[in-house]
């Protein structure tokens, strides 16, 4: 073994070694290394239960997207909270646990979770939420991940609630979201029936439906039309005889009482949708819906 070798595995075992002195159940790591860190703490400890957290702190540029737990799982939220029984037997074996951090400009799209933080000038960070109506929002700060206390509330509207605090300027600061109530589902904007007659040659097999909703401006002609909302709707039976289905599109409290609205549907080969080659069925002609409204149509065969 050569001696840089003998430094690095002399390093690991010292670090194991502390690790597990804490009495922690896991190795926690981060990937990549430069992505950032894994703070790891005993939240209580009982005869019967020892409750760790670990919380992934992603480093300047960096955001944090996955756990990959041993032997094998994942989990989404950068905190972790995990409980053993400290009586039972475990093996002596390394287990563990990865935070795997990317970088903030790899991220195209929103990823979809309760919670997005991003820093803001002058020492400020923001904290957002997708809130939903008739949802009650709160926030809790700790700087150890044990004492919490009440930073912020809001009632959801169906729009993003935003808070701005300061960032510490020691050590770590953790926030947690909590949600209370139950969400109120907004009244469709159109919903209704669909229906095709379908054929042997398809018997046995489903597919999925592509259900779109148009906006435009009638007073602009050469304008195109912007997509309102969309649904798709997987496990249809396309053999044999007449099929139905419904379907439910949008919010018909954010509709717009200057536009107009129209439908586009088809049915694709299942895991296919949005490929028109596999279109098997399509919704003809223009198919103009008032908001809100009931609509009824049927498909016409492409193949």
């Amino acid at each position: 073994m050569t001696r840089s070798a003998t430094i690095c595995a002399a390093v690991f075992m010292l670090s194991l070694a502390a690790s597990l002195g804490q009495g922690l159940f896991y190795w926690p790591q981060a990937s990549s290394a430069d992505g950032g860190t894994v703070n790891s703490s005993i939240a209580s400890r009982a005869e019967d239960a020892i409750v760790e957290h670990y919380q992934a702190v992603p480093a300047p540029g960096y955001v944090f997207d996955s756990w990959s737990l041993y032997p094998r799982g994942e989990h989404g939220e950068s905190l972790y909270v995990h409980t053993y029984d400290p009586r039972l037997f475990y093996t002596e074996e390394i287990k563990p646990i990865t935070a795997h951090f990317v970088k903030a400009e790899t991220i195209a799209e929103p990823v979809g979770k309760d919670l997005e933080i991003c820093l803001k000038e002058g020492n400020q960070m923001e904290l957002t939420v997708s809130s939903q109506s008739g949802v009650a929002y709160m926030i809790y700060g700790s700087k150890n991940m044990q004492d919490w206390a009440a930073m912020g509330v809001g009632e959801g509207n169906g729009e993003e609630l935003v808070w701005t605090f300061p960032i510490l300027r020691e050590g770590n600061g953790f926030f947690r979201l909590v949600k209370t109530g139950d969400a109120v589902k907004p009244e469709s904007a159109v919903f209704g029936e669909l229906s095709f007659q379908g054929v042997p040659e398809f018997a046995g097999n489903s597919a999925s439906a592509w259900v779109r909703l148009w906006e435009y401006d009638p007073r602009i002609a050469d304008k195109g039309a912007d997509l309102f909302a969309e649904q798709i709707i997987e496990e249809i039976p396309v053999g044999p005889g007449l099929k139905r289905f419904r379907f439910e599109l949008g919010d018909k409290s954010k509709a717009n009482p200057t536009r107009n609205y129209y439908i586009t549907a088809a049915i694709y080969e299942k895991g296919r949708v949005g490929d028109v080659n596999v279109r098997i069925y399509f919704l003809d002609g223009f198919n103009k819906v008032d908001i809100p409204s009931e609509f009824s149509g049927s498909f016409k065969r492409l193949k």
